[in-house]
């Protein structure tokens, strides 16, 4: 008996043995764990001033390259470094390859560019990754769990009003906009969230406390966020925890009944809970009108402007089905295919639709359906892997690792899940952590199977530092410190290396371009133009060529100019166009200032191309036309095209859609297109003699702006014509002109009234008026019936 009892309490100590040395954590293994630490901290929780995209994958590509550092100095301390080959590295590889080929027939190389950018530094964290062990993914899911419940613990914070919410693009408070993740920090914590979880099942003692903690603060802050992405992902979470847990419980003998009666119990008492608060608590019912907007329709309605996005990129798909439109060239698309209601809803709620607002949709546009099933079967190989640690779940000796791996797997579906409602695999937080999370599901497979890796070691010939190498100048990329070189001449292939290189300098010099760029919008509002100007132009140092740069400079010239149209206001917005060849608004603004300056034809042939990518704007459009042609003397085109603005108005689809009665101004001014198509009209009919036609328009017009000098001076002319003199007299009579032309236009139509009278003495005496004014005005008099014959008889 004492014998067996010595030896029970000597397999203790050698299990104890075991166990610390199990959580022994080597000075190797912590120094490799500080990249990622750095790189989970600051790309959730950094800003660089007013920019908070780019900023934060600079800290992406800084981590990565100091993660090459590490593993170089490791090496030179002839240490060891293994490396496991991931199950999905072809296909990433391949999938990355298509999208980088497709700069080749993207109409705007620039953006594949920066959707490389954006997407790098997770590719790097995937592939870093695969020299993590598990221990090691475990101290690095520790500020995981901190820095999630930073983030959530402020919005909640926000939510009961402790700290101001900030405000979103509708000016309204927004909890989901916290730390410069703007309303994508939801995105960020479905994947931190589900990976505690995972933790909090597997560790024990106090860092179980710490991921349960962190646990419940995101799970509030996802819920009570109101972003309907987020609740998409939380209810797979929430499902995909719960049908595991109880299979787990199962698997390991757990009586079904039991487990199933308890788990019944449960869920039915959280309902009974969601229940009460969403109809019993002031932010609960907001929550539920909330939740009713996923089938609500109308204009603002997200959900409706979802769908008719769907609608348009189906159609974008339809004519690019192969190969798609090039990476991240949506946007530049998304102007041609938008249908009218859709362009209408957007700009109703001063938006645009420059996503499709559903990952899948976006990926088969941009890639094609090539692209697409490259993505797919990354999905269908990640969900292959987890079901391979499924599997080995059943041991109990993996029964941890189980449930770390499911956090992080449930964690990369609730993201997919979500990116059918948003874009979550193109913003910082999420898309960042989306592709670490499935290199940490890929270490996990290796360890439970068991899987051979390469090794790294000092005596290894074909590697010696060719990985720590790889990612630092990845991370770095073209050391483009001082910006993009604008090259005046010759072939500046420096300037394609540092547009086309992903890395640091590259994301930094996008984040310089975007603070510069907010400071010159900012200047140019406060009527700052010199320092606005600066302030543009040294955006355009660091992201050059940039479309929306040239844009709003184009316009700092004109408002500097008191308006004045000159060469480098439309030299800029023919720039713009290039870039964005479909950016319908820059496409008939530009038309109006040819038709300005008195190119009038080209003017015509900007403004019409608009309405191909602009059509909520064709009344306008068609209105602009019309008074060109007015300029050509065109009266038969001038006609046609004032009364298809009307026509269009009137088939506005917001109007059949929506039922409104009136269209809001921000989408047009329904009463200047209708001003416009009535003065034209009623200017064309008097050209063309039909005076009766032409008083009838003239009425409708003056009925909008009854003060307006232009349509009075019009009307009487109408009204002289047809011998209704008093009702000349009395609205020639009803205005006083305000400058030097109004006064001749009114003396001149006075003398013509008098004239067709037959009193000679007054028209003789206010045409004298008249040319003492304005000399050439005689030249007109000779075109005027009544004049001219007064003038022949003199």
């Amino acid at each position: 008996m004492k014998k067996d009892k010595q030896k029970f309490q000597k397999i203790t100590r050698t299990e104890k043995k075991e166990i610390k040395k199990e959580s022994e954590v080597s000075f190797e293994s912590l120094l490799k764990a500080v990249p990622f630490i750095i790189y989970t901290v600051m790309i959730p929780l950094y800003k660089y001033q007013i920019e908070y995209v780019w900023s934060k994958i600079a800290w992406g590509y800084i981590s990565m390259a100091l993660f090459g550092i590490i593993i170089t100095y490791i090496y030179l301390k002839n240490k060891k470094i293994f490396f496991n080959v991931p199950r999905t590295l072809p296909l990433v590889f391949i999938f990355l390859a298509y999208g980088t080929l497709s700069v080749t027939w993207a109409i705007n190389p620039y953006k594949v560019q920066n959707l490389a950018v954006m997407i790098a530094p997770g590719i790097l964290s995937y592939l870093a990754s695969q020299t993590l062990s598990l221990k090691e993914i475990k101290i690095i899911a520790i500020p995981i769990a901190i820095t999630s419940s930073i983030v959530s613990g402020y919005g909640i914070l926000q939510l009961i009003g402790f700290y101001p919410m900030p405000q979103d693009q509708y000016g309204s408070p927004n909890p989901i906009t916290t730390f410069g993740l703007s309303n994508f920090a939801v995105e960020y914590l479905l994947l931190a969230f589900s990976l505690v979880i995972g933790f909090s099942l597997a560790e024990k003692g106090i860092l179980k406390y710490l991921f349960i903690i962190s646990s419940v603060l995101n799970f509030i802050y996802i819920f009570g966020a109101k972003n309907r992405a987020g609740w998409v992902g939380l209810t797979f979470i929430i499902i995909g925890f719960t049908l595991i847990y109880i299979i787990q419980k199962i698997r390991y003998g757990a009586e079904v009944k039991r487990v199933l009666r308890y788990s019944a119990i449960s869920v039915a008492s959280v309902l009974m809970i969601f229940i009460i608060f969403l109809n019993f608590t002031q932010y609960g019912r907001e929550i539920k009108n909330r939740i009713k907007s996923f089938v609500q329709v109308g204009p603002g309605s997200s959900v409706t402007t979802r769908l008719m996005a769907w609608d348009a990129s189906y159609e974008m798909i339809k004519d690019n089905p192969l190969f798609g439109v090039g990476a991240g060239n949506y946007e530049i698309l998304s102007w041609k295919y938008a249908p009218r209601l859709l362009d209408e809803a957007t700009m109703f709620t001063n938006t645009r639709v420059d996503k499709a607002h559903n990952e899948y949709v976006q990926i088969m546009a941009d890639l094609g359906i090539i692209g697409f099933t490259i993505f797919l079967a990354i999905i269908l190989v990640i969900l292959s892997t987890y079901i391979d640690i499924f599997r080995e779940g059943r041991k109990r000796e993996n029964e941890n690792t189980f449930f770390i791996a499911t956090g992080i797997v449930i964690g990369i579906f609730a993201t997919l899940a979500g990116a059918s409602f948003n874009f979550s695999l193109q913003w910082p937080g999420s898309v960042t952590h989306f592709w670490m999370f499935v290199g940490f599901l890929e270490v996990i497979w290796s360890e439970v199977k068991n899987k051979d890796k390469i090794e790294f070691s000092p005596k290894s010939k074909i590697t010696y530092l060719v990985p720590g190498l790889f990612f630092i100048l990845a991370s770095i990329g073209a050391p483009c410190k001082d910006g993009i070189p604008t090259c005046q001449s010759g072939p500046c292939i420096w300037r394609k290396i540092c547009r086309a290189s992903p890395g640091f300098f590259a994301a930094r010099n996008l984040a310089l371009a975007e603070v510069y760029y907010r400071y010159g919008q900012f200047y140019k509002r406060m009527r700052n133009f010199p320092i606005s100007e600066r302030f543009y132009l040294a955006s355009l140092k660091y992201e050059n060529p940039a479309e929306r740069t040239y844009y709003d400079m184009a316009y700092l010239y004109l408002a500097s100019n008191g308006g004045i149209i000159d060469q480098r206001v439309l030299n800029l917005l023919e720039e713009t166009l290039k870039l964005v060849p479909y950016f319908g608004k820059g496409t008939r603004e530009l038309g109006k200032m040819y038709i300005q300056i008195g190119q009038v034809d080209k003017g015509i042939e900007y403004t019409l191309r608009s309405t191909d990518s602009n059509p909520a704007n064709i009344p306008e459009a068609y209105a602009t036309v019309a008074n060109a042609y007015i300029m050509k003397s065109d009266y038969d085109k001038a006609i046609e095209y004032a009364q298809r603005a009307l026509y269009e108005l009137e088939i506005s689809p917001s109007k059949k859609k929506y039922g409104l009665k009136q269209i809001p101004d921000i989408i047009f001014n329904e009463n200047e297109i209708k001003f416009l198509s009535y003065f034209v009209l009623g200017t064309a009919y008097t050209a063309k003699k039909d005076y009766q036609k032409s008083e009838e328009n003239l009425k409708l017009a003056l009925s909008i702006k009854p003060d307006n000098p232009r349509v009075i001076i019009n009307l009487a002319t109408s009204y002289i014509n047809q011998g209704k003199f008093q009702e000349a007299e009395d609205i020639l009579n009803s205005f006083e002109p305000k400058d030097d032309n109004e006064k001749v236009a009114k003396l001149f139509n006075l003398a013509s009234l008098y004239a067709a009278r037959g009193e000679k003495t007054k028209a003789i005496e206010f045409l004298n008026a008249a040319s003492s004014a304005n000399p050439e005005i005689i030249n007109k008099a000779l075109q005027d019936r009544y004049l001219k014959k007064l003038m022949i008889g003199e």
